[in-house]
């Protein structure tokens, strides 16, 4: 578009074949001459077109081409905050899929240590076989959720590495546990920072504006256009009519003044203001968007935040529950069922405590995203 600024220069040549010859002009010495017959006309043109005014095409042209390239920029940045999350996304799971092998695998060896306890108690004929029995099913059904959870573990690996360019069977290195992102309650003025962030704000700013140029654009077609033309070509006749091609130059302007088009100025920038006015609901239902997507990611987050509080506290009982029991069992006070029990709903905690704190950091990148946080 800036390059409609410089002068045009092109090459340009023709040649026309007349089936009845064309009679040059007599000799200017001898009026009693005749003029030569021709049927060939040729001709070689290098010429120069500056454009002089053009009603404010080339400016708003120009003006247009860089708010495209600002949306371009902007969806540039759009596609990079969806890397960023879906990447955060991707993680947290991997991390939440290897922290909860890890807690399968505990589980079957803290079933695992309770049958030597139950064996030693079978050996002392304190117990009969059926608690053996009792513990193995729950030790087979915690070694098939061990297999299945690495399973899953290793398949979010492979997720990951394709979302970061990294080899499927090259898996990357995560946490082993999750970490609790560090987070306190802000102000209420996300959504104001959201619409200064966010990259869909000034995506549909700059087609606006490029609208907005392009009513300009249209309208201006229609008002007069001036250049200047200079050139020089090489070919016959040349100057003097003369038949052997020769040498000329030459300089014009050019002025064209649109008079009368039957309206269709006026229905032209009308279609093209309509398309700017499009813009602006688009405009307008993005905001309304964002401002959902803020409030409803910031209710989760705070949400996610109490979930896992409770969750804390739940897996402390748990975890002494478990203790508690086994110390009945060991002192005859407790059965096989009511230890595997505690030891079941301790894994399911744990299990919860995990699901909060992935709950709890994905609200968060999620937050971060819809606050446009990543753009910064």
């Amino acid at each position: 578009a800036s390059s409609d600024y410089l002068p045009q220069i092109d090459f340009k040549g023709d040649y026309r074949f007349y089936g009845y010859p064309l009679q040059l002009a007599p000799s200017s010495n001898d009026p009693n001459s005749i003029g030569e017959e021709t049927n060939n006309f040729y001709k070689l043109r290098l010429e120069l077109y500056q454009p002089l005014y053009t009603g404010g095409y080339i400016r708003n042209n120009k003006k247009a081409a860089l708010s495209e390239v600002e949306m371009m920029k902007s969806l540039v940045g759009m596609k990079k905050q969806e890397v960023v999350l879906n990447s955060d996304l991707l993680y947290w799971q991997a991390v939440s899929k290897k922290e909860t092998y890890q807690l399968f695998i505990k589980y079957r060896d803290n079933i695992a240590k309770f049958l030597k306890v139950i064996t030693d108690r079978i050996e002392e004929e304190i117990v009969g076989k059926n608690e053996l029995y009792q513990a193995k099913v729950r030790y087979n059904d915690a070694e098939y959720r061990t297999i299945r959870s690495k399973k899953d573990y290793i398949v979010s690996l492979m997720e990951l590495n394709r979302l970061i360019g990294e080899p499927l069977n090259n898996p990357v290195q995560v946490s082993d546990s999750l970490v609790i992102v560090p987070w306190e309650e802000t102000d209420k003025k996300a959504v104001d920072s959201a619409y200064v962030h966010r990259p869909e704000i000034s995506l549909y700013q700059n087609l606006i504006s490029k609208n907005e140029f392009n009513e300009k654009i249209v309208g201006s077609t229609y008002n007069p256009q001036l250049g200047l033309i200079a050139g020089g070509n090489w070919g016959s006749p040349a100057p003097g009519l003369q038949l052997d091609p020769d040498f000329n130059y030459y300089i014009k302007a050019n002025l064209s003044i649109p008079l009368i088009r039957w309206g269709k100025k006026k229905e032209q920038v009308y279609t093209a203001r309509q398309q700017t006015e499009a813009a602006k609901l688009q405009m307008d239902e993005t905001k309304d968007r964002i401002s959902l997507e803020v409030q409803s990611s910031y209710f989760r987050l705070t949400s996610s935040k109490e979930q896992l509080e409770f969750s804390i506290g739940a897996l402390d009982n748990a975890a002494k529950n478990v203790s508690v029991m086994l110390d009945r069992y060991s002192e005859g006070l407790s059965s096989v069922l009511e230890v595997l029990d505690a030891q079941l709903y301790w894994e399911r905690t744990y299990l919860n405590y995990i699901l909060a704190k992935y709950d709890f950091n994905t609200a968060y990148s999620q937050y971060l995203y819809a606050t446009g946080e990543f753009n910064k």
